[in-house]
């Protein structure tokens, strides 16, 4: 095990997919393509806090992001959120599904105050839904703000389309008010 712990090891990132669950059905997610293909979601795991633990002492950075999953989906992120607080890992967590409660959110965010959150609300948060299909963009909104009150370190993530482009003053706007940092991406879609 000492192999691993040399210093360039220690400096990678780890990125989670933790789950396979999401509730949005956005266009271009091989999962939502998948469930229109066959008519159910495809087949995942999910990872575990003891899983967690084994690799947690070998990294400095994780981030739980989903390519086919949104992570607050995994059942035991509020558990490997406190693991990564407790072995001092600098820890991200990128969003942008909703379905959970303000009240999960709340045990999340006091999970790890340390932890860095990124809300994917693609425009204002009530055409957000039109490319994340399904997402309740007031909702996360309300979460994102909740999150800074908290006093933790907050993004906006919003990917820019044909349709949401008009969008982009104001919700800059909205983040400087707000005091977010807010992460354009621009979209060839």
């Amino acid at each position: 095990m000492e192999l691993f712990l040399d210093r360039d090891f220690r400096k990678k990132r780890l990125n989670i997919e933790a789950t396979a669950r999401c509730t949005l059905m956005c266009p271009l997610c091989k999962r939502a393509a998948h469930v229109r293909k066959h008519g159910k979601v495809p087949q995942g795991w999910e990872m575990t806090p003891d899983q967690l633990e084994k690799v947690a002492p070998y990294f400095r950075k994780i981030t739980f992001c989903g390519q086919l999953s949104d992570p607050v989906f995994a059942k035991h992120l509020i558990p490997m959120l406190s693991i990564c607080q407790d072995y001092d890992i600098r820890t991200r967590v990128l969003t942008a599904a909703t379905g959970r409660s303000e009240e999960w959110y709340e045990e999340a965010f006091n999970a790890n105050l340390q932890a860095h959150w990124t809300f994917g609300i693609d425009g204002l948060p009530e055409k957000s839904h039109r490319y994340r299909i399904n997402q309740d963009g007031f909702f996360l909104y309300k979460m994102m703000l909740k999150a800074k009150s908290y006093g933790m370190a907050v993004w906006w993530q919003y990917i820019i389309f044909d349709w949401n482009k008009d969008q982009i003053n104001i919700c800059k706007q909205m983040a400087r008010e707000n005091n977010i940092k807010i992460l354009f991406i621009e979209s060839k879609r």
